[in-house]
């Protein structure tokens, strides 16, 4: 089988000079870490950093997250790493408020790792606050594992299991004709 995965591992680390969201309370923001594909689909799960409480337009979180990205279709510009900055906001019920967010291509990574496995690289992009306007820095890392075959996925996993269950039904059937 054909190598088709790589390890993505990004590290969220700071972000400076963000827009102060919240104009009663101190903002607490945190990190929304996700793939997105071209056609708007969500191509890995959500994961949330800490809240950083200390100084919210200043924020570091040090968090990292991983994920195991098909690099054939990331060279043809088909995923996205989306990094959404929120500020809880745990007052009346209402929901957290969106800070900004910064998109960067996989393949833009890939090209600036020069498919080079296991060198970390520090980037610094501008967070976007609305259509038009940026405003702030994130800073993240990321380096680029050795390509693996199939990553180990629940859908993965329960679809070894369907045809590992298919092969063996298909062995009794196999074996009866036989017989």
């Amino acid at each position: 089988m054909a190598c088709d995965y790589k390890t993505l591992e990004v590290e969220i680390e700071s972000a400076k000079g963000l827009p102060y969201v919240n104009h009663f309370k101190r903002m607490k923001s945190y990190a929304v870490v996700y793939i997105w594909d071209i056609k708007n689909n969500l191509r890995s799960n959500r994961e949330t950093s800490s809240v950083y409480k200390v100084d919210g337009s200043n924020p570091t979180w040090n968090y990292k997250v991983k994920y195991h990205i098909d690099f054939v279709s990331a060279k043809q510009n088909h995923y996205a790493l989306v990094v959404k900055l929120k500020s809880c906001r745990k007052t009346h019920g209402l929901p957290d408020k969106s800070i900004g967010e910064v998109r960067v291509l996989i393949s833009e990574l890939l090209e600036g790792s020069d498919n080079a496995a296991e060198d970390t690289i520090r980037v610094t992009k501008n967070v976007q606050t609305s259509p038009e306007k940026f405003e702030g820095e994130l800073a993240f890392s990321y380096n680029f594992g050795k390509p693996i075959a199939d990553p180990l996925t629940e859908v993965n996993i329960a679809k070894k299991k369907i045809y590992k269950d298919v092969a063996w039904k298909m062995g009794k059937v196999m074996t009866a004709i036989v017989l």
